[in-house]
């Protein structure tokens, strides 16, 4: 009798845990919660630390380090390759549960599933739609790996903190002003963010502007010349760092930049090195951190 209600116990508990995981490219069956994750796209990577779950194995760690930067990557994270050409024989050798990847890494998918359950969630795509897919990434992942409370936790979170920070902009002088978000490919050329992009779903997420309507690509920016800065003067323009000593040089000493209304009225402002193409955590800095060079007078 007690090994029939033991047995029973086993079958319940079985069934309780296991589950179906739908993703981009068909869906998978697991018997309980992976355990050994590996991620190969830092979006990812930055969604699973959020609900706090270390990854074994990660693409380019120190790239990570250097350009996601928050979470924080524990240092028991192996390395495994590049985010473009993961390394197929360190992954075999770990025996991951699950690998984690997004659709641009699609061709080698097969490669990848035949090491280990592979799920595809993408964020930058033709939807253009980047925040709200990091949010249904969240949720996706919180089932995934057991976490869905901290899923929603940290989904309510990020929400709160976007509108707290643009009321707070809002009720500044330089609330009213439309932003740009540029970086420098060289000191003639730019990339300029907007539609589809992560700083464009943070800004209206907390209500604020972007001033560049021109199309973009895929990952939500437009290639263009300096002197088309010339067309959004009355902006505060936010440059994507951190700039290196030469490139700051370059820009300081451009007769064309400084001639710009907004170089003129100490409307330009430098964000630290967070990646321009994340999830939650990375909206969420970009949001602290224009707050606090908006307001900081």
């Amino acid at each position: 009798m007690r090994k029939s209600i033991a047995l029973l116990f086993t079958v319940l508990t079985f069934q309780s845990q296991a589950m179906t995981i739908k993703h981009e490219l068909g869906a998978t069956d697991f018997a309980e919660p992976p355990e050994k994750v590996v991620a190969l796209d830092w979006a990812l990577t930055e969604t699973v630390l959020s609900l706090g779950v270390t990854p074994a194995g990660v693409a380019d760690k120190d790239g990570y380090r250097t350009w996601v930067g928050e979470p924080v990557l524990p240092e028991s994270a192996i390395n495994v390759g590049s985010r473009r050409e993961p390394n197929l024989e360190l992954l075999a050798e770990m025996q991951p549960d699950v690998i984690l990847i997004s659709n641009h890494m699609s061709p080698v998918y097969q490669q990848l599933n035949a090491i280990a359950p592979t799920l595809v969630y993408t964020i930058y795509s033709d939807s253009k739609t980047p925040l709200a897919n990091a949010v249904k990434v969240t949720q996706q992942l919180g089932k995934v790996l057991g976490k869905e409370q901290k899923a929603q936790s940290v989904i309510e979170t990020v929400s709160a903190r976007l509108k707290q920070n643009g009321d707070k902009v809002l009720a500044s002088d330089a609330g009213q002003k439309p932003l740009m978000f540029i970086r420098f490919i060289n000191d003639k050329t730019l990339r300029i963010h907007s539609e589809g992009s992560l700083a464009q779903d943070t800004i209206t997420a907390m209500g604020l502007k972007n001033d560049w309507q021109e199309p973009t690509n895929l990952w939500g920016f437009t290639t263009a010349g300096i002197e088309k800065m010339a067309e959004h003067q009355n902006t505060n323009v936010m440059i994507f760092g951190p700039l290196q000593a030469d490139e700051r040089k370059k820009l300081t000493q451009s007769p064309l930049w400084q001639v710009m209304a907004f170089t003129r009225s100490d409307a330009v402002y430098e964000l630290p090195a967070i990646w321009t193409f994340g999830g939650l955590v990375s909206a969420q800095r970009f949001s602290d951190f224009i707050t606090q060079q908006l307001t900081q007078n």
